[in-house]
């Protein structure tokens, strides 16, 4: 904060007041003056700019439930065009910094507030969002310099715009094949998540993920095919009637022949709780084969 309170010294001079109280109000209402490439105060607002994203600073924003403030600096940001690359990812980097923190219980809230603005623009944002995950994603950090849950991320932009993520397939892809447990441990979960949201259809982008995260039932280590079982589970309980629920459950099925028994046990499990909440949605063929087993 000190550094932040050096930057808008001279603003808060001329508007004769230093209550730190105003600080925020007073750095978004000076992001107006961006929209003035060739203006004298240009240069020092991207310098509080900067240090807002440096410093993560716009999180206290969150603490201090300033949600029309931050929507009030977002509806700036999306007004603004034709600045260098480097201003342009400085404001990409607040505004994913504050929908990461926002995930994080900060307050409902400031994460509905992203959610809303992410859904309410996300044309223009689609370019800066994929710019910005495929860097984390990939190992380039020079974007952002501090380190995000891109998982997180992902999964909030899930909610309100999914078509916007369609950049990332192939490396959530890749991660769902990666030779790292751990990795692919996460990578299920994050997936596995993502499609057992009500109400929440597979977009045709997704599916070559979805596709891969049914193979993970047949994956080397027992570990990831019962934590598969786990989310499918709830993606057949949270809708049923899903389209995708036919493929699901023939991949199921398939695993009762799969040479661990405790595998072959949760299969029965996820198909019999499944069958006791909607019995309708579970094919006779499937009964007879779970019966056998």
């Amino acid at each position: 904060m000190d550094e932040l309170h050096r930057a808008v010294a001279p603003f808060l001079i001329a508007s004769g007041g230093i209550h730190s109280g105003d600080i925020f109000n007073l750095i978004v209402g000076t992001f107006n003056g961006l929209s003035d490439t060739d203006g004298p105060s240009f240069k020092r607002i991207v310098v509080i700019l900067e240090t807002l994203a440096k410093y993560r600073s716009c999180v206290v924003m969150l603490d201090l439930e300033c949600d029309d403030l931050v929507n009030e600096m977002f509806s700036t940001f999306f007004l603004l065009d034709d600045h260098p690359e480097s201003v342009l990812s400085t404001m990409q980097t607040i505004m994913i910094v504050v929908l990461e923190e926002s995930e994080d219980g900060v307050t409902q809230a400031a994460r509905r507030l992203a959610m809303n603005v992410i859904e309410q623009c996300s044309k223009k944002l689609e370019a800066g969002i994929k710019q910005i995950l495929i860097s984390v994603m990939s190992g380039d950090n020079q974007l952002i310099k501090s380190e995000i849950d891109y998982h997180e991320v992902i999964y909030g932009i899930y909610h309100c715009a999914p078509q916007i993520l369609s950049g990332v397939v192939p490396y959530l892809t890749g991660e769902l094949l990666a030779d790292q447990l751990d990795t692919r441990l996460k990578a299920v979960r994050l997936v596995g998540s993502l499609f057992a949201l009500p109400g929440a259809n597979i977009c045709e982008a997704f599916q070559p993920i979805f596709l891969e995260f049914l193979k993970r039932l047949t994956d080397r280590v027992v570990d990831v095919r019962m934590f598969v079982f786990e989310h499918v589970k709830i993606c057949l309980l949270s809708d049923p009637s899903r389209p995708e629920a036919p493929q699901i459950i023939s991949a199921l099925c398939d695993r009762l022949l799969d040479y661990d028994e405790n595998v072959r046990k949760q299969v029965v499990d996820v198909i019999c709780d499944v069958a006791c909440y909607s019995l309708v949605s579970i094919p006779v063929q499937a009964v007879k084969l779970v019966v056998d087993h």
